[in-house]
């Protein structure tokens, strides 16, 4: 066909009936009852189409996704489906009189990708109803969850831009397994493409997830936009040392799921004080309140990061007077900076107050944990507000970070050998979702499992409780001395109250093991003493000693 006859997709009126376009399908899905197509002309310009039943029988054959064709008299409807893959007010529908026909001299680019910035994500200015792609380096990926319910199995990655931004993608069904089956083959960090993808904010967190089946994953492919920020990446990397970028590779594929849910236990912070120096343990807690208003950063060595000194040394130029004037120098207290140069520029240190389900603890939170939960570094702050030496000002976006829910791993340190000369440094934070539920989960498991063996001792000991009663005589059937029965004065006797009583007033306490002898026969025998063993009864009736036995008073 000549190209005279070409209409270009942004030349598309709803005036015209018989029109040809030539294009490039640069994505297809495939529904039940329809096709669904991405097309793009020579200048790039794109456009969605639907291929309904029944068309999709009679031309879907004939096309394949990256195949050209000219494609006569579609017909134009309104774009007005639940997500818009093409941000336009038009979509094409083929009806009875449409052809297509291979294209042979297409001339446009392969792809035609929209990419967002990470920045847009974060401000929450992308409509939610328009699809969009997201190129990224992912540098992070939990483990697969299997299917839940109606859900199916899905993988969660962590993605970030050129310029250290951070975004959450969760990705399902058979995207998920994309993702598995390279994971499984490769190690280490990679840059994907994702076509087509949506939007989604959790708890005010920015999510990236994929359409059902529009949604097109480009992982590590030779392409030119996959190469081009693989480059900037590099170079990025190479010109600055910043722990904003993760290009080095620093993360290991479920490091972070690990180190929160399998490799380190999970404690309450009432019973954290039970570590001995060096062990690791995992918290959850809300920051409350900050313990320390009065200093939020430091002047760090850049190099190290440890806190830099400025002392006075004299200055080589001479003043008017013929003195040397003093000047004031930085210097590093590592052996490493020692002899040269120090840089320092401002790091965050501000003590914090976090409140678990069962227990308060004090952290120091320094630059790397507050700079990821604020997005703005400590000399930001203190450029925007004009107040370097003025460290006494607390900024108010500080307050951002109060009442945050957050898991912390921390490694228990000791000033001294005693566990109350004690801290805790943080290791990592994270205020991932899954994670915070999971670990939300295992405490309220484990105190479940407290109550429940509570219970069964209080069982146990009520059981015991009521066993010692059995068998018991009545009030007047023993008393704190050995009188017998007979001789116990009408006003000696006694009730449980009263017992417990007496022997709250330190009272001898009754035995209980007596022998019967003891209870019925009378005291003259010669041969019972308190201090001397009885002797034997036998020996008694050999010596013709009778004892007289007392005749019971019988009650009329």
């Amino acid at each position: 066909m000549e190209n005279t006859n070409v209409t270009m997709i942004s030349d598309l009126t709803l005036a015209q009936d018989d029109y040809t376009i030539k294009v490039r399908i640069i994505r297809l899905w495939k529904q039940i009852r329809m096709i669904g197509m991405i097309l793009m002309d020579e200048r790039g310009a794109k456009i969605e189409c639907n291929v309904d039943k029944p068309f999709s029988y009679l031309q879907g054959n004939n096309l394949e996704e990256y195949g050209d064709y000219y494609i006569q008299k579609p017909t134009i409807g309104l774009n007005n489906g639940i997500i818009k893959f093409v941000d336009g007010p038009h979509k094409l529908y083929f009806q009875y009189s449409t052809k297509v026909i291979k294209c042979k001299d297409f001339c446009g680019p392969r792809n035609s990708f929209a990419f967002i910035d990470f920045k847009q994500l974060h401000s929450n200015s992308i409509q939610a109803n328009l699809s969009f792609d997201i190129i990224g380096n992912v540098f992070q990926c939990f483990p697969l969850e299997p299917p839940k319910d109606k859900q199916e199995q899905k993988i969660t990655l962590k993605m970030e831009d050129l310029e250290g931004h951070e975004v959450f993608v969760t990705l399902w069904g058979r995207y998920a397994d994309e993702i598995v089956a390279y994971v499984s083959k490769h190690h280490g960090h990679f840059v994907m493409i994702i076509q087509l993808a949506k939007f989604k904010k959790i708890r005010e967190r920015p999510y990236v997830n994929n359409t059902y089946l529009a949604t097109k994953l480009f992982i590590e492919d030779n392409i030119v936009e996959i190469t081009a920020f693989k480059k900037s990446l590099q170079a990025r990397k190479t010109s600055s040392c910043s722990s904003v970028s993760r290009a080095s590779g620093s993360s290991i594929m479920y490091s972070l799921h690990d180190d929160f849910l399998q490799k380190n236990s999970f404690y309450k912070i009432s019973t954290i004080h039970e570590l001995n120096e060096g062990n690791c343990a995992v918290i959850l807690g809300t920051i409350k309140m900050f313990e320390d208003m009065r200093t939020w950063y430091y002047n760090a060595c850049t190099k190290c990061k440890s806190k830099v000194i400025l002392m006075d040394v004299p200055n080589e130029a001479v003043n008017d007077l013929d003195r040397f004037e003093e000047k004031k120098m930085m210097f590093c207290p590592k052996k490493d900076c020692k002899g040269k140069d120090v840089i320092a520029e401002p790091s965050y240190m501000i003590k914090v107050r976090v409140q678990g389900l069962v227990g308060v603890v004090s952290l120091t939170m320094f630059d790397r944990e507050v700079r990821n939960l604020l997005k703005i570094s400590a000399a930001e702050l203190i450029s925007k507000y004009e107040r370097f030496d003025n460290p006494s000002d607390f900024p108010n976006e500080l307050n951002a970070m109060l009442n945050k829910k957050l898991a912390f791993k921390i490694v228990v340190k000791t000033l001294n050998s005693s566990k109350f000369g004690r801290y805790y440094n943080i290791s990592k934070i994270t205020d991932n979702f899954d994670i915070i539920v999971a670990l939300e989960n295992i405490e309220k498991k484990n105190i479940i499992e407290q109550d429940m063996d509570n219970d069964s001792v209080n069982a146990v000991g009520s059981e015991f409780a009521s066993q010692d009663t059995v068998g018991c005589k009545d009030v007047n059937s023993h008393t704190d001395d050995n009188t017998p029965v007979s001789n116990i004065p009408s006003g000696n006797s006694t009730s449980p109250s009263s017992v417990t009583a007496t022997n709250n007033l330190n009272s001898p306490p009754t035995s209980v093991k007596r022998k019967l002898v003891d209870i019925y026969d009378l005291d003259d025998d010669v041969y019972e003493s308190a201090t001397k063993p009885n002797a034997s009864r036998v020996d008694n009736d050999k010596a013709g000693i009778t004892t007289k036995l007392l005749i019971p008073k019988v009650e009329k």
